[in-house]
């Protein structure tokens, strides 16, 4: 593919917000993984929910990210256009819940798979600033609001 998409706005957050974020996704689906507590996906649907459809600053994630952000010096770190990162969440919310309802009619295996993959996208996020997200962004909205 040449030319990745991604949506744009004017807001920004520092590049490794969006990271750390990610790596509690993948400690958080993980854990579901290894204990089969569906509590720990009801977390994941509404904080997913929070950040990509409410405002992000009353997702509890989030502000783990934060604050974990905060504790650290990154030197001169850059902004990115945030954006892309809601999509991501709005992607997030949607595998999740799909996860969520695949367990709860017991198709667990269904929902280990789903999870893998989302456990897959939020570690090319966190360990190579992947963004999935702007892909399938590229791949099946744009297509849809650009005129070729």
């Amino acid at each position: 593919m040449k030319n990745v998409v991604c949506p744009i706005s004017s807001e920004k957050v520092f590049v490794n917000i969006p990271r750390i974020t990610a790596l509690l996704v993948l400690g958080l689906l993980t854990t579901y993984l290894l204990s089969n507590q569906l509590m720990v996906l009801v977390l994941l649907v509404i904080d997913f929910f929070i950040r990509g459809f409410a405002k992000t600053k009353y997702s509890p994630i989030a502000f783990l990210s934060k604050k974990i952000h905060g504790q650290f010096s990154w030197g001169n770190e850059r902004l990115i256009n945030k954006a892309p990162k809601i999509f991501a969440a709005r992607l997030g919310f949607v595998f999740t819940f799909i996860i969520l309802a695949l367990s709860v009619f017991g198709f667990e295996n269904l929902s280990y798979l789903f999870s893998a993959i989302l456990i897959l996208f939020a570690g090319l996020e966190c360990v190579v600033n992947f963004c999935v997200g702007c892909w399938v962004f590229t791949l099946f909205v744009n297509p849809f609001y650009s005129k070729n």
